[in-house]
């Protein structure tokens, strides 16, 4: 009973901590505009790095005939490097093709050995190289028990061959990082890796610098999505390596959370109004129902991605509302 009451009395105090940031910051996400370019490493803090690009038009891999265009400069997620002295853990690693790059990235940042690899989900844009870096340095991959069931069901090589259920950590040279399962989201395997020393996150996915995508095939859920980045608020951290762009902020973090709950709710009360699905089939339609444009998320590199899903997002949020 203490345990519950403790629990309820923080998760009062982050939706308080939301309010407030909602009422001091603009409701739209200033999206990052990104140019076309190659990887790139950036200094995080001291011993922790991030590894972002390729900078590609069309898709995370560029533009193939046939394929998506919408006049974006994209990037695969992003690659995290923490330094120990005794050497280093590598969070995430791209596309198969692109390992050797990222790896040439991770020595300019130190020549000691990878000893881990970290994953943050299952998605190729981030950890499809799995199979090749472990042939390249032989080293073990963590990842969450949904990821590697993910990755089996997918016949998609390189699962993670080491699993946890709700927190595992790494220890080497003296420093800790954790890896913490904290709900459903944008997969049903999504994991925040923690830094505490750093007071530093990696979200992967669950936070991105665009507008958020809920993979339903793979257990995403929009409704525990709200839910899970409560639970991440609820730690102490000021600096955010999300799944795909620039750092962020804990703020950054609660006006992001307070973007999806107003998204949420302005879908349940079109089903209120009496929309129908097939009302919402293109996304000139969506982009007016849902005000996207209110949130920064009309135009962002994730939104043709959400997009479709926005059948599934539709029946998942019309079955919360009350008939």
């Amino acid at each position: 009973m203490r345990t519950l009451l403790i629990a309820s009395v923080l998760a009062a105090f982050v939706l308080l901590g939301v309010a407030a940031v909602a009422q001091q910051l603009p409701l739209r996400q200033e999206v990052e505009r990104l140019a076309q370019g190659p990887l790139r490493t950036d200094r995080v803090k001291e011993g922790l790095y991030v590894i972002r690009g390729p900078f590609l038009p069309c898709t995370t891999r560029g533009c193939r005939p046939g394929g998506p265009d919408d006049g974006l400069i994209h990037e695969p997620g992003d690659v995290a490097v923490r330094v120990t002295p005794d050497g280093l853990i590598v969070i995430d690693d791209k596309y198969p093709e692109m390992v050797g790059d990222v790896l040439a990235q991770v020595r300019t940042v130190s020549a000691l050995p990878v000893k881990y690899l970290l994953n943050s989900h299952h998605h190729g844009d981030h950890v499809s190289g799995n199979a090749n870096v472990r042939a390249t340095l032989g080293v073990d991959i963590i990842g969450h028990r949904s990821i590697r069931e993910n990755f089996l069901r997918l016949n998609q090589p390189g699962e993670p061959n080491i699993t946890f259920t709700e927190q595992a950590a790494v220890h080497l040279g003296g420093v800790e990082v954790q890896l913490r399962w904290l709900g459903r989201g944008h997969t049903s395997g999504d994991t925040v890796i923690y830094f505490p020393d750093l007071r530093t996150v990696h979200t992967g996915d669950l936070v991105i610098d665009g507008m958020p995508v809920i993979d339903y095939p793979g257990g995403g859920s929009a409704v525990e999505f709200v839910r899970t980045i409560d639970r991440l608020l609820e730690m102490d951290f000021d600096t955010v390596i999300p799944g795909h762009g620039r750092l962020m902020t804990k703020d950054d973090v609660r006006a992001y959370r307070v973007r999806f709950q107003t998204m949420n709710d302005r879908m349940r009360a079109l089903v209120r109004r009496g929309v129908s699905k097939e009302q919402l089939d293109t996304l000139p339609e969506v982009r007016t129902a849902l005000g996207l444009a209110d949130l920064g998320w009309d135009d962002s590199v994730s939104t043709t991605a959400w997009f479709g899903s926005v059948g599934r997002y539709y029946d998942e949020l019309a079955a919360t509302v009350a008939p």
